[in-house]
């Protein structure tokens, strides 16, 4: 027997709502992801480091060794400054140690086996009038010879415009044992310098006028005295870093009446200054080639009773 189906059971139910797939919902969750990842720049800088964490660490390496590495070879490749007759590179200075060197080169000393000379020394700089010209000598070699056969003579010099001169025993640079006669261990220099109270062409003006115009830098003549001075003494150490300051010092002082300044050498001042090398002299920066004898009495010592040593180029 054949049974009816019942008509409501047969009636097909209505369609439900149309739900999302799983691959909809996935790519929905993934779009969603997508726009918050690429909306937040901490997440994105954190991914792009990882990513370049290799190429970070070499440059910031790189840079880190640039760093501390660079101004080490920088020393390391320059080349050096020895401390000798001249730190700078300025024309005269450059003709003070090629004449200097050439000089030295182009012969040989005699040696003076009766009284040999004091070694490791050359009398290059200037003697303010205590060595005397001996004119049968017209050559080193010839003044040297003489010197040494001259139980008279202790110290010796020759330059090409000034010749022969000879003399008694001498100190020179910091040495303070010995004769008052005294001899710098440098070659000539360039000077700035001015004396404080009447001198030479100023010599009739009032001493309190010519040492203010002096000690005013609007109207001072740094260039009055260009050839070394001797007599100014010691180097002044608190003074030394440039004309200005030299001349001030020299200014702050009652007793100072001159000052010479030197970049070099430094600032020296004192009561009075002599011997210069002034414009009534052909100022010659040439190094002078000179020897002196040594002599067991004397120590060559320095202020302090140490012993003083010529620096040689």
């Amino acid at each position: 027997m054949i049974k009816r189906q019942d008509s409501a059971s047969s009636v097909t139910p209505p369609a439900a709502p149309c739900l999302p797939s799983a691959a909809s919902k996935e790519a929905e969750h993934n779009g969603k992801d997508k726009y918050q990842r690429h909306g937040s720049i901490l997440e994105s800088t954190q991914r792009w480091m990882a990513r370049n964490g290799k190429f970070i660490i070499i440059c910031t390496s790189a840079l880190v060794l640039s760093v501390f590495l660079i101004p080490p070879l920088k020393v390391i490749l320059q080349p050096s400054k020895t401390k000798t007759i001249a730190t700078t590179t300025t024309p005269q200075r450059i003709s003070a140690i090629t004449a200097v060197k050439q000089q030295t080169s182009s012969l040989e000393i005699p040696p003076c086996p009766t009284s040999p000379w004091k070694p490791n020394e050359n009398l290059q700089g200037k003697c303010p009038g205590d060595l005397k010209p001996y004119k049968d000598a017209t050559t080193i070699s010839q003044c040297a010879s003489t010197c040494c056969n001259n139980d008279d003579c202790i110290s010796w010099q020759y330059r090409q415009d000034v010749g022969c001169i000879q003399g008694k025993d001498i100190r020179l640079g910091m040495e303070k044992d010995g004769p008052a006669a005294w001899c710098s261990d440098h070659p000539p220099h360039r000077w700035q310098g001015q004396f404080l109270k009447p001198h030479g062409e100023k010599q009739h003006l009032d001493a309190k006028d010519v040492r203010t115009s002096a000690c005013d830098e609007q109207t001072w003549n740094r260039n009055e005295e260009i050839g070394q001075c001797f007599g100014l003494g010691d180097v002044k150490g608190h003074a030394g870093g440039s004309a200005e300051e030299c001349m001030a010092a020299c200014c702050g002082d009652e007793k100072c009446g001159a000052w010479q300044w030197n970049k070099e050498l430094g600032c020296f001042y004192g009561k009075g200054m002599h011997s210069c090398q002034g414009s009534g002299d052909p100022i010659k920066f040439d190094p002078f080639v000179g020897r002196r004898k040594q002599l067991e009495s004397r120590r060559y010592s320095d202020k302090r009773g140490k012993p003083w040593q010529m620096t040689m180029a």
